[in-house]
């Protein structure tokens, strides 16, 4: 999947923030089932879950709700503050995707939008379905599998062909851009194009690891994936980022390719990351972490990722290896609880 050799890389860009920052998210919202199980079955067996979650999820919404969370310390009452009474400096975040007109749509829609999230820009598509996920989680070792239907995810459209539409009815363009692949990818493409060449700070995640061209990476700014999607991106196996420096260079790589800024989540290992100006590093996991259920670590990742870059750009700073501390002790967090969206932590928890 690597691109062809000879793309420049971007040139360094800076952002001015608004004065309430704007997070928008572009991604899949699911309605989730998660067994856990003693472990996973195998071809052609049947056996017993010990228990079931029927849960809000997809990997856009997920995003969404742990940059929100990343941002706010839990509330006392466990109630978000309105939309209406946003203060100066605090982080908005938008998501924007699509349900079906069935009873999980509806559910799923209004569930996100009670955790904090603005949802003007999820699609309630009348003929279509929502999207669904089986989880299976084993008890173990907190490992989980899974088994998606995408649904309406796949028939999402922006509503015009600007970067405004994406922030709901501010009328403002958003601060920074986060989307990933599980959606038309043509679309994905479009997206970043138009947001990067608008000034807005975009993030791809590369789930589920994709081929992408020369001219996409050149309008990603941050380029974040794991192990297995980077793997496959370069044409290594997973097994090669057992040492890190190996790892660094294939960060270092997608860099070459047009990316500002490229972080390699390597589990329980860590992550590395490689920046346009010849920056290479690493920054090791969380010590003593209880899995339970690794369901929404990178998602959790990536949220807290964003927004610790945007509170460092709030103060005139930018070291890319702080941010990584702060999503790896979001994700550590996530995995220590069963479920996706429920898991993640606020500010106050990371």
């Amino acid at each position: 999947m690597l691109p062809k050799k000879g793309l420049c890389r971007s040139s360094r860009r800076t952002i001015a923030l608004t004065a309430s920052p704007i997070i928008a998210v572009v991604g899949s919202l699911t309605y989730d089932h998660i067994f856990e199980t003693e472990r996973i079955p195998k071809p052609g067996e049947s056996i017993p879950s010990t228990s079931l979650i029927n849960a809000h999820g997809g990997k856009g919404a997920n995003i969404a709700v742990a940059a929100y969370r990343a941002s706010h310390k839990r509330p006392k009452d466990n109630k978000v503050a309105s939309k209406s009474s946003v203060s100066e400096g605090e982080i908005r975040v938008f998501l924007n995707g699509a349900v079906g007109g069935d009873e999980l749509g509806i559910s799923l829609r209004a569930g996100i939008e009670e955790k904090g999230i603005d949802v003007t820009g999820v699609l309630t598509l009348p003929d279509a379905k929502t999207g669904q996920v089986v989880v299976m989680v084993e008890q173990k070792t907190g490992q989980s599998s899974s088994l998606g239907f995408k649904g309406a995810n796949m028939l999402f459209q922006p509503r015009d062909d600007g970067v405004e539409c994406l922030a709901g009815d501010t009328k403002s363009k958003p601060d920074v851009l986060i989307t990933h692949c599980t959606l038309r990818l043509r679309m994905v493409r479009q997206m970043l194009e138009t947001a990067y060449k608008c000034g807005v700070e975009t993030v791809l995640s590369a789930s589920p690891a994709v081929d992408l061209d020369n001219a996409t990476y050149a309008h990603v700014v941050h380029l974040v994936f794991n192990k297995h999607e980077a793997a496959e991106m370069s044409g290594r196996v997973p097994t090669d980022f057992e040492d890190v420096e190996v790892a660094k260079e294939t960060a270092a790589m997608f860099v070459t390719y047009g990316v500002k800024y490229a972080v390699i989540t390597l589990g329980e290992a860590g992550a590395v990351y490689a920046t346009y100006d010849g920056e290479r590093g690493y920054v090791s996991a969380e010590k003593n972490v209880n899995v339970r259920d690794t369901t929404g670590a990178g998602d959790s990742f990536l949220g807290a990722y964003v927004v610790d870059f945007v509170r460092q750009k709030q103060k005139g700073e930018w070291k890319i290896d702080r941010a990584i501390g702060f999503a790896s002790r979001a994700a550590a967090r996530t995995i220590e609880q069963l479920g996706s969206q429920t898991a993640l932590p606020w500010a106050d928890e990371i």
